[in-house]
């Protein structure tokens, strides 16, 4: 069940604030190595003193990232202070600020934990402490919202995040207030220093804090209390959208290689909340980075046979009633000659194409049905298993496999060709005219497989076979094609 939302009240006594933070550290492991975040300012001396007091049993070491961007002398002696007080060690980063596009203050966050991951994984943390408090949470939202965010957003900070794979940053502050934290700063009689950008009005957060807030008390007797409930609510709603999103997303999305293919038809049958998450979990998949709701809004507003070229060397599609993302091309895999028995395998889409004879030996990995006759004129080819996530889009399981007569040519694995055709029981077609009317997308038809004897066409798995071949197989089988994946 979930705790109370939002901060505690104002004027809590110290007791009160030690529980808190006791409480909020429960999950961190006993005599664990941690690092807690400082600066010389109220929330973080509170962060140190009373993380101090809430968990002794903590190994823990101050880390100051200096970042040059000002003086900041009396910082430096006052944590001296504290560090000789409570006998913890204190090491200072120093770091270079380079504004890439998004601005000083953005810049200096990001060198901050880029310089904490480092010292942690200098002294054996795996955790660092930051003294952001629900004041910090309350600016956050309203930071947030002027910018027209969505309720992801509203969720502003969440207590806990990983600063990369094997670093955590934890707030045990965040239900506090930094009223709270003063007075038991004043009431300990211990020193700290304002940071003079908190009221440098050039600074937005500082707006925000000093204009925005207090006005907010005009309308509201509590406006941090409710901006940081509105917070937990929304990080609540956002997750439970998150789990359905990818509950929608394990059945929905056909990966083809580095392909991602969503059915049109069970996207519009989605909430707009749920469409969006799922098309931007699958953007989260292949960027490194997460784009904004623009990227997404393209993907969706996306009409038949358009396409749209996204940031991080990514396309998205529409056609056949599929969108797709992935790569805007892939590179070509050569043609590969497929002997019987054997294999070929296909990089592009994590499949090889096996070729089976009634001497293939089906106890390995193509164990899946009954065991084929050893007398070749009784032999009746097996049912082996073809794995779902390799039927491709438009595509059908029944495809993923073909029986060879006796009389098959010389067979080669290949990309598709301009001019290809296909025999099928309506009469010879395009190759092209057949994956088009399969729904087979433009993306995956630049990587799919075809077996081919020469410049005819005998297979395209999951989607179509040569009339001729599938009737020779049925009558005299010789030998079976199956789709089987390469890992």
């Amino acid at each position: 069940m979930a705790g109370t939302l939002g901060p505690l009240a104002r004027g809590r006594p110290r007791g009160d604030l030690v529980a808190a933070v006791t409480a909020a550290l429960a999950e961190v492991a006993e005599a664990a190595t941690v690092v807690v975040a400082v600066s010389g300012g109220s929330d973080s001396t509170a962060l140190a003193y009373l993380v101090a007091e809430a968990r002794d049993d903590l190994d823990l070491h101050l880390v100051n990232v200096r970042h040059g961007l000002r003086d900041d002398t009396a910082e430096q002696e006052v944590l001296d202070v504290h560090a000789a007080y409570l006998g913890l060690p204190l090491r200072r980063v120093e770091v270079d600020v380079a504004p890439a596009g998004e601005g000083i203050e953005a810049a200096a966050r990001q060198a901050r934990y880029t310089a904490l991951a480092a010292a942690a994984t200098e002294v054996g943390a795996t955790l660092v402490l930051v003294g952001h408090t629900a004041d910090d949470q309350a600016e956050t939202v309203l930071l947030r919202a002027a910018r027209g965010t969505g309720t992801d957003g509203l969720g502003a900070m969440p207590r806990r995040r990983d600063l990369d794979r094997r670093i955590g940053l934890f707030r045990p502050l965040l239900g506090l207030r930094r009223t709270s934290l003063r007075d038991f700063l004043a009431a300990e009689g211990l020193p700290f220093v304002d940071d003079p950008t908190n009221t440098d009005p050039q600074v937005r957060r500082s707006v925000v804090r000093n204009v925005v807030l207090p006005a907010l008390d005009q309308v509201g007797g509590d406006p941090v209390g409710a901006l940081a409930r509105l917070a937990d609510l929304s990080r609540a709603d956002a997750e439970a959208l998150d789990d359905m999103a990818a509950t929608e997303m394990a059945t929905m999305v056909v990966r083809v290689g580095p392909i991602r293919c969503l059915p049109d038809a069970r996207l519009a049958l989605l909430p707009l909340a749920l469409r969006r998450r799922v098309v931007r979990a699958v953007l989260a998949e292949l960027l490194e980075r997460p784009l904004g709701a623009d990227a997404v809004d393209r993907v969706l507003a996306l009409a038949s046979g358009a396409a749209v070229d996204l940031a991080g060397d990514v396309r998205a599609t529409a056609g056949g009633g599929w969108r797709t993302i992935g790569p805007p091309a892939v590179q070509d895999t050569p043609t590969t000659a497929l002997t019987v028995p054997g294999e070929v395998v296909w990089p592009t889409i994590g499949a090889r194409i096996v070729a089976i004879t009634p001497q293939t030996d089906l106890s390995q990995d193509l164990a899946a049905g009954q065991i084929a006759f050893q007398l070749a004129e009784a032999w009746t080819p097996p049912a082996v298993r073809v794995p779902g996530h390799l039927v491709p889009p438009g595509g059908t399981s029944a495809r993923m496999s073909l029986a060879l007569g006796a009389d098959h040519g010389r067979l080669e694995v290949r990309s598709r060709r301009p001019g290809d055709r296909v025999r099928t029981g309506g009469g010879t077609r395009r190759l092209q005219d057949v994956l088009i009317d399969a729904g087979l997308p433009r993306p995956v038809r630049d990587l799919w497989p075809i077996v081919a004897d020469g410049s005819r066409v005998v297979w395209v798995p999951g989607i179509a076979a040569d009339v001729e071949t599938v009737r020779d197989g049925r009558a005299a089988p010789r030998a079976l094609l199956v789709v089987q994946s390469a890992v």
